[in-house]
C-alpha cells in the first residue's frame, strides 16, 4: 500500500473543549502507525474522581485511532460509516493523572488484517498498544467493518422504517451506586422486577452522543456493562479489561434489558453482561472488574 509521507501529521485539536483525543499521526511501516493522544485533565467523563483517568478513555482513544488510520492510511472515504463488531482490551498499568496538565500518550496501531475494496468498503482487524513513555498502559484488539452509506442504510434498517432517536424516559439509577457523581452520566435504570437493569439512553449526552447517531454507541455499551455490574454487585466497580461483541444495532427508542452474571473461580472479578432487545441478544461480552 503506497503512502505519501512518514512525517507526523498534526491534527486540529483543542483538548479543553473537544472530545477528539488524538493530536497527530504518522506511518511507521506498511501496516503500522503511531498516533499521539492527549487526555484532558478535567474531562467530565474520563476523569470523574481521584487522580486516575476512567478506563473508558482507553476504549475511546483506540476507537478514534482505528478510524483515523483507516481514513488517512488506507484512503477510506470519510462519509463511509464504521461498524464496530468486536472489541477486546486490557489495562496494563494504572492511568494516573499526576497533575492538572493534560496527559500525553501514544497509540501504536498495527493492521493485522485489512481487506479494502473499491468504494472504500473494508473489513479490518486492529492491534493497539497505548504507551506513556516506555510504559505500556493498555492493549486492545478491534474488529470493524466500513461500508458505503447505502449499504449502511440496508444493514441498519432493512425493510423497516427508520425508528425515532428520541429515547424512552427512564429514571436513572442512583449515581453513587454505579460510580458516577452526575446523574446525566448514568446509563442504566432499575427495572420493574428484581433482576438486571434497563438500558437508559441519554441522547443529549455530550460525550456518548458527540455527533448524531441512530443507535446506541459502543462506548455507551461498555459503560453500561460496568454500571450494570455495579448494580448487581451492590457497590461501584471499575473496569480493567473486557470484551464485547456487537451483533445487532441497539435502537435508541426501544426497551433494552441488561443482565449480569458473575463468574467464579478466578482471582479477578469477572462479569458476563448481555443486552437483549426485541427478543434477541443485541450485544454481549464480559468485563474484568476491580474495587474502586
Amino acid at each position: 500500500m503506497s503512502y505519501e509521507s512518514t512525517v507526523p501529521r498534526r491534527l486540529v485539536h483543542r483538548a479543553a473543549v473537544s472530545e477528539v483525543l488524538l493530536t497527530s499521526w504518522h506511518r511507521t511501516g506498511d501496516d503500522a502507525f503511531v498516533c499521539g493522544a492527549q487526555w484532558p485533565a478535567g474531562h467530565r467523563l474520563y476523569a470523574p474522581a481521584g487522580n486516575a483517568f476512567d478506563t473508558l478513555v482507553i476504549i475511546e482513544t483506540v476507537r478514534q485511532a482505528g478510524i483515523l488510520v483507516s481514513h488517512e492510511g488506507y484512503g477510506i472515504p470519510r462519509h463511509n460509516p464504521f461498524i464496530m463488531q468486536r472489541l477486546r482490551w486490557r489495562r496494563e498499568a494504572a492511568l494516573l493523572r499526576g497533575s492538572d496538565s493534560p496527559f500525553n500518550s501514544a497509540v501504536t496501531v498495527r493492521i493485522a488484517d485489512a481487506r479494502v475494496r473499491p468504494g472504500g468498503t473494508a473489513a479490518i482487524r486492529f492491534e493497539f498498544e497505548v504507551h506513556r513513555g516506555r510504559r505500556c498502559l493498555a492493549t486492545a484488539t478491534g474488529w470493524a467493518r466500513c461500508v458505503t452509506p447505502a449499504t449502511y442504510q440496508r444493514l441498519r434498517w432493512g425493510d423497516r422504517t427508520p425508528g425515532s432517536t428520541r429515547p424512552r424516559p427512564l429514571a436513572a439509577a442512583e449515581p453513587t451506586a454505579v460510580g458516577r457523581a452526575d446523574p446525566r452520566d448514568v446509563v442504566v435504570a432499575l427495572p420493574d422486577g428484581d433482576h438486571g437493569a434497563e438500558l437508559r439512553v441519554p441522547a443529549d449526552h455530550p460525550v456518548f452522543f458527540d455527533h448524531p447517531l441512530d443507535h446506541v454507541p459502543g462506548m455507551m455499551i461498555y459503560e453500561a456493562m460496568r454500571q450494570a455490574a455495579s448494580l448487581a454487585a451492590k457497590r461501584p466497580l471499575s473496569m480493567v479489561g473486557g470484551t464485547a461483541d456487537f451483533t445487532y444495532f441497539i435502537d435508541i427508542d426501544q426497551p433494552c434489558h441488561v443482565t449480569t452474571t458473575f463468574e467464579t473461580g478466578g482471582e479477578a472479578l469477572e462479569a458476563a453482561v448481555q443486552f437483549t432487545q426485541n427478543g434477541r441478544v443485541a450485544a454481549n461480552g464480559s468485563v474484568t472488574l476491580a474495587e474502586r
